[in-house]
């Protein structure tokens, strides 16, 4: 005796990916401080969003952020980081203008 597929037999129907957002403490040094007029700001952002993707939202913000992406070094939760690097709620990111001295 064969039995009718039970319409409960998929009790786990296909549910679309929700978006998360994570939440992101941000520091500035240097001259970005002066750029952005912060020394740390807390940022809510899409989920896998990158270090990358989270400096192009506040040079969105302040233009002359773009000025220095070229010489500028990331680091998440005080480690150096590449700027490929996906986020997580909690990191702290800081972004690092370069240093001249001598």
């Amino acid at each position: 005796m064969l039995l009718a597929p039970s319409p409960c037999a998929s009790y786990n129907p296909f549910v679309p990916p929700v978006s998360q957002t994570i939440r992101v403490t941000v520091l500035f040094f240097g001259r970005l401080k002066e750029l952005t007029g912060r020394a740390e700001d807390s940022v809510e952002s899409a989920d896998a969003t990158t270090i990358e993707q989270l400096f192009a939202v506040y040079a969105a913000r302040h233009p002359e952020l773009a000025k220095y992406r070229s010489s500028v070094v990331a680091s998440r939760n005080r480690e150096f980081a590449a700027w490929d690097t996906p986020l997580r709620s909690g990191d702290e990111v800081a972004f690092l203008p370069p240093v001249s001295g001598g």
